[in-house]
């Protein structure tokens, strides 16, 4: 029998012989879980500095993509019946009122949205989704190449939506007038392209901060859209009135209706006609014009833009894994 003396050596024997093969302690395992934990943090701690330095430069650019709202009231489109032998010579058949949105990208220009509708200048921008009873013009962009900072090309799709009416004239004893049948609705999509340019600010940068100007030019071949030719050329375009006010004064004997004030916005007069008031007199029939250029037939369709523009709230992309 081995007596308890002896047994207490032997285990410490064997603890020392663990202790140089390098069993650890338990004040090196303290020390070894200390670093452990350390390192862990500064982990944690890159991960999330990272983190918060990658929104600080996604914030920029979120900002940067600005929605646009096209002034209605002071946004024109004007429209011209041209030749290609002559571009230069169109007649400007009429100045259409513009309304809609651009939501411009400045850090990628080409994921920019160009959404805008052009219609007479008496009407208003129908947004019931019915067919309105007047001639639409609705371009909705599809790709957009910036050609530098300023100019953008824009490609897209142009929707005509116009109306057309049955006539039936049959002369008689009893004739009053042609009849018309009901009206029926047509809408036409062809592709088209528009180059836009920023116009630079001549005001103070304050004032321009929520306002800003663009140019748009867009040409049209009659043989690629011919209902284009044919409406714009057909279509009876009102003088444009921006900031119209119109008051109804009291009824009396001198009673001629409401009285109207604002800014009118005139056609280009033609550039081939000269025109020549001649003497009042008995035969006197209005100012006469003659072309001073050979006639040529109209065989395109040109829409010069002026679209006055207010900063709406920003459309900001929602962050992944929010």
């Amino acid at each position: 029998m081995i007596s308890e003396s002896a047994s207490s050596f032997g285990e410490r024997i064997a603890f020392s012989i663990d202790e140089w093969r390098g069993a650890p302690s338990a004040e090196t395992r303290n020390c070894k879980d200390e670093r452990m934990g350390k390192k862990v943090l500064k982990t944690l701690a890159l991960i999330a500095l990272l983190t918060v330095t990658g929104m600080f430069l996604i914030a920029p650019v979120m900002a940067q993509d600005t929605e646009w709202r096209i002034d209605s009231e002071h946004s024109t489109a004007r429209l011209f019946l041209a030749s290609s032998k002559n571009p230069d010579a169109g007649n400007n058949v009429g100045v259409a009122r513009t309304s809609g949105v651009i939501d411009h990208e400045a850090g990628d220009p080409s994921r920019s949205d160009f959404d805008f509708t052009i219609y007479p200048a008496d009407k208003t921008a129908d947004k019931s989704g019915n067919n309105p009873d007047y001639t639409v013009i609705r371009f909705k962009s599809t790709h957009v190449v910036p050609v530098n900072q300023e100019t953008f090309r824009v490609t897209g799709d142009l929707t005509l939506s116009y109306v057309e009416r049955s006539v039936t004239a049959d002369p008689n004893e009893a004739y009053s007038g042609p009849l018309y049948g009901p009206p029926v609705h047509h809408s036409v999509t062809q592709e088209a392209v528009f180059e836009f340019h920023k116009v630079s600010p001549a005001r103070t940068q304050k004032a321009t901060d929520n306002k800003a100007e663009w140019l748009a030019s867009s040409t049209t071949i009659g043989e690629d859209f011919p209902q284009l030719l044919n409406v714009v050329s057909t279509t009876n375009w009102p003088t444009f009135v921006a900031d119209e006010r119109c008051v109804v004064p009291s009824v009396g004997e001198d009673f001629s209706g409401p009285s109207c004030t604002g800014e009118t916005v005139e056609r280009i007069a033609r550039a081939d006609l000269r025109c020549e008031v001649p003497s009042i007199g008995e035969d006197y029939s209005g100012q006469i014009c003659t072309e001073t250029s050979p006639v040529q037939v109209a065989n395109e369709v040109q829409m010069q833009l002026d679209l006055h523009l207010t900063k709406t709230a920003p459309a900001t992309a929602a962050i992944p894994g929010q």
